[in-house]
């Protein structure tokens, strides 16, 4: 019996149509811990007195998460983070004692 020609041709037919195997990009974990570097020496200089804020990234996402002292300190750690290159998001956790 003759082969059909009008099926698809399965993978197994030609060995360079054979799929390479899943390969997932690793995260950069080194960007994420530089950008945060950066937010942290951004706080350092402009806000000395701010303490005990915890900052994690997320991609391009930066989460501040804490207590500041008053609504100013607070708008100060938004402003640091929106300045930080590779900053596209701030998500806001922080609450003050003032409120």
């Amino acid at each position: 019996m003759a082969e059909r020609k009008d099926f698809p041709m399965r993978i197994s037919d030609d060995p360079e149509l054979v799929p390479a195997p899943n390969q997932f990009a690793a995260g950069d974990v080194a960007e994420g811990h530089d950008i945060k570097w950066r937010i942290m020496a951004c706080f350092r200089c402009r806000i000395p007195e701010v303490q005990g804020i915890h900052v994690t990234v997320f991609g391009n996402t930066a989460v501040l998460r804490g207590k500041v002292r008053s609504l100013h300190d607070r708008r100060l750690c938004l402003e640091c983070c929106r300045h930080v290159p590779g900053v596209m998001r701030v998500v806001d956790e922080l609450t003050s004692t003032e409120q």
